[in-house]
C-alpha cells in the first residue's frame, strides 16, 4: 500500500487508514431526508387540526388508513432492498454484512406482514376462535398478543435509532474518525438524524399528551412514531446499500 493510500470502511479489510464513504446523501438529496420528515409532521398534525373526523376516517384506521397502508409498503421496499442485497456475493461474502442484510429483511418482512396481519386486512378471513382468544384484536398476527411480539422489539428498534440515529451523528461531529473507521459501513448515515429526532418528538408528544401536560395536537400519535421508525429503517437501508456499491466499484478499481 503507497503511504499516503486510504481506502473505504470494508469490514474484509482489517487495516486502514480508511476514508469516509462519498455516497452518503448530500444537500442536494434534501428532498427526501429532510422533506419527507417535515411533511409527515406537517401533514398529520395538519390534517388532524384541521379535519379531526377526515383524520380519524381515512389516516389512521387499521387495514387501510393512510398511515397504515404506509405501514405496509415502506417495509415492503426495504424488504426488497435488504433481501436483494443478501444474494450478492459480495454480501455474502462478508458475514457481518450478510448478518445485517439479512435482519434488515426479516425485521421489514415481520412489520410488512405484520401491519396487514399477513394478508386479513386485504383478504378478510375470520380470525380462529383459538387465537381471537389471545389477540386483543382478534386479529392474525403476533404484535398484539404478548410483549416480546411488539414491545421488546420496538423498544430495542427505538434504542438503536436513538443511539445510532441522533448520538452517532453527534459524536461524528467531535470525532470525525468515526465516519473513517473499519465499523462506518454500519453506522446510520448523519442525514438520518431528521427522521430519527421526529420519532423522538412525536413520542414526547405522546407522552405529554398522556399525562394531560398539553392539549391533544394529534389523535394516536404513536402511529406517526411507527411511520417515522419504519422510514428510518428503509432509509438505513437505502444508504448501506449505497456504500456497499461504492465498496464493489472501489474494490473492482482496485482488482483492474
Amino acid at each position: 500500500m503507497a503511504p499516503n493510500e486510504t481506502h473505504l470502511p470494508d469490514p474484509k479489510r482489517k487495516h486502514g487508514p480508511y476514508r469516509p464513504f462519498t455516497s452518503d446523501p448530500g444537500w442536494n438529496e434534501a428532498w427526501w431526508w429532510l422533506g419527507i420528515p417535515l411533511l409527515v409532521a406537517a401533514f398529520v398534525i395538519g390534517a388532524y387540526q384541521i379535519a379531526p373526523e377526515w383524520y380519524r376516517r381515512y389516516v389512521i384506521p387499521e387495514g387501510y388508513g393512510i398511515l397504515e397502508v404506509s405501514h405496509f409498503f415502506i417495509p415492503l421496499f426495504g424488504l426488497l432492498i435488504a433481501g436483494g442485497l443478501s444474494f450478492l456475493p459480495f454480501v455474502r461474502a462478508r458475514p457481518v454484512v450478510f448478518a445485517v442484510a439479512v435482519i434488515g429483511a426479516l425485521s421489514c418482512l415481520y412489520i410488512a406482514g405484520e401491519e396487514m396481519s399477513w394478508g386479513q386486512h386485504i383478504f378478510h378471513w375470520n380470525t380462529p376462535e383459538y387465537w381471537a382468544m389471545v389477540n386483543r384484536q382478534e386479529e392474525t398476527n403476533l404484535h398484539n398478543t404478548y410483549a416480546i411480539f411488539e414491545k421488546t422489539p420496538r423498544s430495542i428498534l427505538e434504542a438503536a435509532i436513538f443511539i445510532g440515529g441522533l448520538l452517532v451523528p453527534i459524536a461524528a461531529l467531535f470525532w470525525p474518525w468515526l465516519r473513517a473507521c473499519r465499523a462506518s459501513l454500519f453506522l446510520p448515515a448523519a442525514t438520518l438524524a431528521p427522521t430519527a429526532l421526529g420519532a423522538f418528538i412525536f413520542k414526547l408528544i405522546d407522552r405529554l399528551q398522556q399525562g394531560g401536560h398539553i392539549p391533544t395536537l394529534l389523535f394516536r400519535p404513536s402511529e406517526t412514531i411507527e411511520t417515522y421508525l419504519y422510514f428510518f429503517i428503509l432509509a438505513y437501508l437505502i444508504v448501506f446499500a449505497r456504500r456497499i456499491k461504492e465498496l464493489e466499484v472501489a474494490e473492482g478499481v482496485l482488482r483492474k
